[in-house]
Formats: C-alpha cells, structure tokens, sequence
C-alpha cells in the first residue's frame, strides 16, 4: 500500500509541475510601469467575483489500460475548485481488473462511483453512465488527457439545457479535421463529426436519446462498441468545437494505432454518415418522423460565419471570433456518405502553408497566459469580423475593469486602424474608450482600453475596414481597473 501512496504523491506532483509550467511567473508583464499587466492566466490572483453555481455535473471517465492517468484526472476532478461545478465522478472500469473507491485516496468516497464492468463495453459506455446520472449535464473526457479545472467550469458556464450541441474540445489537428468534414445535404442534413475522448461536455438527455436511436437503428455490437464515432454526426447539427489547451498524458495502450486503426474508425464514421442518409431520405414505411430521438431536424442558419473558440487558462473565460483562419471549403454534398471524400478533396485544395498558423498558431494560444504562443491570423481582417473574450459571468468586485491586448507590430496597427472596442451590455454597445498601446519588451506592444461599463457579458473589437496583414495576438485579457 505503502509504494502505491509514494506512486500517486509523485504523480500528484508531476501534475502539479505541468499546471505551473503553463504560466509562467513573468510571462505577461510589460516594461511600463503604468502598465504593469498580467494575462488571463493570472486573473486568478485578481479580485473579480466569478457566478455563483450548484454542482450539477457528472464527470465520467472510462478505465481500461492507463490507471495511473485515471487516477491523476480524478483528482483534479475532485479537487475544491470544482465542488461547484462537478457533483460525482463516475469511473467506469472496462478493464478486467477490478477498482475501488479506496484507489482514489485523495477523493471523498461520496463523489465517486465506481462501475466494474463485467465486459469491456468500449466508448458506449461513457453513454451508458451519463444515462445513469442524476446531473442534467455530463463531462466525458477519456484517459490520455488532463482538462485544466477552470476550462471544465467554463464548459459548464456555457452550457445550457436549450443547448443544441455538445461542446467538444478538440486539439488544433482534430479541429482542422473536423471543419473539414462539415456537411449540408439540401436543407436537412448539416453536420460534422468531432471527437469526445480530448472531453466534451453533454446534457444527459441527449445521451439517453442517442442510445434510444441507437437502438431504433437496429445497430450491430461492433457499431455500438464504437458510439464515439456516431455520436457527432447523427446529432445533426453543426458541432460547437473549442480549441483546446489539454495536456496530454500518454502512456498504456492507445486504442486506436496504425492503418488498421484509422481504417476502422473511417470505416463507422462513414457508417454514420449512411444511417443519417437513411433517415432524412426514408422512401420506404417506416420512416422516422419528427418525433426522432437525438437528431435534430430544425434548419440551421447557414449564413453564419465559422467562429473558432478556445477556453481561458487561469479563469473560466472563453475567446470568440469570426476572423478567417482557413481557405474556402466545400460543403454541399449529394450525401453525407461522401464525407471523408470531401475531407480529402477539401485536404487536396490547400496550397503549401495555408494552414500553417491555424495548426501552430491557433486563438487558443491568445489565452494561455503563455507570452511564448501566440494566436495569429495569416491574411488579416476583413469588415466585420470579431474577436473577444466572453466572461462568462466574471466581474469585478468593484463593477471597474479594463481589457488588453498583447499583439506584434502589425496587431497594434490593426487595433488602432481598424478596430472598434464593443461590450455586451444586453446588446452590443461601441466603446467611446480608445486604446492606448504601449511598447513592451520582445518588439510587442500592449494596447489597454478602460471600460465605460460598470456590468458586461463580453468585451471584443469589431474590425471597422479590410487590412491584409498577417498579424499576431499574444494574450488577450480583462483585469481590474487601477483606482
């Protein structure tokens, strides 16, 4: 017992050690002293007032050949700071090795439920378990990753039971991957696939009806083993995808390895794509009608622009904007069976570092409290695009904030050019606020503005004209205003 303490201790640790290296104790601070900042990874040490919450979220976490992972993500699932957001943990062990609750040390036994499943259930059993739950709402993450505790409640703040779609996060690759998968078949089927291993958050209804419809479709185990690859596109809508700042763990055996690997996965996914052609374009009795579980079959907006979204590092916050960070893709297909065609056609149709800044330079690196990273956007703005950090319900004890933007030379042009600073006060309002910029060290600058509104939902500026310049973002963050 003795040497599996010491093991967790040194796991715990380890942890610990990887939260700190992703905020460096000077990362944000500028050169002027009546400027003195810190980025959205140190709102933590400001005074602001976050929502108040009740816990009514289940945590599930499948087990199968990473236990020391699934340990160290328990107990960042159980620690204080999330009391308010995470009510249980469930622990589903596919492994045949039995666990206990007595694994889990550093967690009170009455968060946790353990389910030793007498056969590896595969992905469907994350389902299985949210449909258990008591909580209106689901966290599913698998046992690879560690999803940061602020990111998890900012999950939470943004969810709602009106919410058409599962929040998925999703590194940069799988991002990519699943923009490009982006599907509309007449006006019937939109959709698009996402993974839920890297965590995603779900109300437990919507779990309850995609087994139900599951089920309906008379599906085959091997279809069922592998609902992860279901899940997604039978939703029918298109999935609401942030970019993530997960860290990965590694270790044990990845399930999905190799060409034969990948070939399976395409393999259910298409399979997918097939049962929705079948249900949207049913000419033979019975046809499943409105009262269909899990799809929705309302007509989604298709003239909204594609916003890219990644979580805050250091407190719940969510950056947002519709500045284009990808070529042009195609989208109407004849059937949502072409999708990995179109994948590949849309692959085929970028020319050498297109894609570069979006996967090496995503928005998710303008809040990581990282001043190494930065979010850059390769052809500039357009009129009208956005970006901006929704705050999720933060404020400042005292109502006074002020907002900042760490950005290169070519940014601080943009923002003082073409940008109009707007904050969510029911309705976007303009500013009457100017930025003003200063130089800081590493040839960037710090452009501020006070805000003229004692009570926002979001801040963001609002780009005015076209400039074609690439630019870069370092961090953006709110703090409190200096009295």
């Amino acid at each position: 017992m003795w040497i599996a303490r010491l093991f967790f201790i040194v796991l715990w640790v380890t942890i610990n050690a990887l939260l700190i290296k992703k905020i460096p104790s000077d990362a944000c601070l500028s050169s002027s002293a009546s400027h003195t900042s810190q980025c959205s990874a140190y709102l933590s040490k400001l005074s602001f007032s976050p929502s108040k919450q009740v816990a009514d979220t289940t945590a599930v976490v499948l087990n199968w050949s990473r236990f020391p992972n699934v340990i160290q993500i328990v107990s960042l699932l159980c620690i204080p700071e999330l009391e308010n957001t995470i009510a249980t943990i469930h622990v589903w062990n596919n492994s045949p090795n039995k666990i206990s609750k007595e694994d889990f040390a550093k967690c009170p036994a009455d968060r946790l439920k353990i389910t030793n499943s007498p056969s590896n259930l595969y992905f469907r059993a994350r389902f299985y378990a949210c449909a258990e739950a008591t909580t209106p709402f689901c966290f599913v993450q698998d046992d690879d990753y560690l999803v940061l505790p602020e990111i998890i409640q900012a999950l939470r703040l943004r969810v709602s039971k009106d919410s058409a779609s599962t929040i998925y996060l999703l590194p940069p690759h799988e991002a990519l991957s699943s923009v490009l998968k982006r599907m509309r078949v007449d006006a019937k089927i939109h959709t698009s696939f996402a993974w839920l291993g890297h965590g995603a958050i779900m109300r437990q209804t919507q779990t309850r009806d995609f087994l139900a419809l599951m089920q309906h479709l008379n599906t085959s185990d091997d279809e069922m083993k592998m609902a992860d690859n279901y899940y997604a596109i039978l939703a029918n809508v298109f999935p609401e995808v942030w970019l993530d700042q997960g860290i990965e763990l590694g270790g044990g055996q990845a399930f999905t390895q190799g060409v034969e690997g990948e070939e399976r996965n395409n393999r259910h996914i298409v399979q997918a794509a097939k049962y929705l052609d079948q249900i949207m374009n049913c000419v033979h009795y019975p046809c499943i009608g409105h009262g269909t579980p899990f799809i929705s079959l309302e007509d989604q907006d298709q003239t909204l622009p594609l916003v890219h979204r990644a979580p805050c590092v250091g407190r719940p916050c969510l950056l947002e904007t519709t500045i284009s960070l990808l070529p042009s893709t195609q989208y109407d297909l004849k059937s949502a069976s072409q999708v990995l065609e179109n994948e590949r056609l849309n692959r085929d149709l970028f020319k050498s570092g297109e894609i570069e800044d979006y996967l090496w330079h995503p928005p998710s690196h303008a809040v990581d409290g990282n001043l190494e990273t930065g979010f850059c956007i390769p052809k500039g703005v357009r009129k009208g695009d956005t970006v901006g950090i929704d705050i999720l319900g933060l404020r400042a004890k005292d109502g006074l904030a002020e907002v900042a933007f760490l950005v290169d030379r070519n940014g601080r042009s943009i923002l003082l050019a073409a940008a109009t600073l707007q904050f969510r006060v029911n309705e976007w309002i303009n500013s009457s606020m100017p930025f003003t910029c200063v130089a800081t060290k590493q040839d960037l600058h710090e452009c501020s503005s006070l805000t003229p509104f004692f009570d926002f939902s979001a801040f963001r500026v609002l780009f005015v004209r076209d400039v074609e310049r690439r630019a870069c973002f370092r961090e953006i963050w709110m703090r409190e205003r200096s009295t």
